[in-house]
């Protein structure tokens, strides 16, 4: 019951995905893409801590992926996401609030960050695996879910979610 109440069917993947409607074509040398992201990711945190008093900090786990981690440990706030198949797509890993933050933008402006950055790095989409509560929220941001048939066509989600 609780599976049909949230909007979860038998055949439904929770796998959503994002198609910027604009993207450039990419002539970046890798050591120049891979600047250009840190310093566009040190920006975002930079922002995220000023405008939302966030203490988080930038922790790379390896050259495809990039996590910005509260280092207070009194809230759980992480946002992490890696670059999937040859750097054509960017699976998000993470973008965990706790509960007294939630509403307050800071999501919006991640996921507004995503989308304006997988569009000037030419990425062809954005890839999530989502949880029932958090559904409402992919929706309004412009991302749709993704049909069985569909999940092929946009790898890296595989092995990193289940519900």
């Amino acid at each position: 019951m609780l599976r049909q109440n949230c909007g979860i069917h038998a055949n439904d993947t929770g796998i959503f995905v994002y198609e910027p409607s604009v993207i450039k074509s990419r002539e970046l040398s890798t050591d120049l893409f891979y600047e250009e992201v840190h310093q566009r990711v040190e920006v975002l945190r930079d922002a995220l801590n000023i405008n939302f008093e966030l203490k988080l900090k930038q922790l790379n786990y390896g050259t495809d992926i990039v996590c910005l981690d509260d280092q207070t440990k009194e809230d759980f706030i992480q946002f992490c996401f890696h670059f999937c198949n040859a750097k054509q797509g960017i699976y998000v890993d993470q973008l965990t609030l706790p509960s007294h933050l939630i509403r307050k933008g800071i999501g919006t402006f991640c996921v507004k960050w995503l989308k304006d950055s997988a569009s000037a790095f030419g990425f062809k989409y954005i890839v999530l695996g989502s949880v029932a509560e958090a559904r409402t929220f992919w929706t309004k941001m412009g991302f749709r879910i993704l049909t069985s048939e569909e999940l092929h066509n946009f790898p890296g989600y595989q092995g990193r979610y289940s519900r």
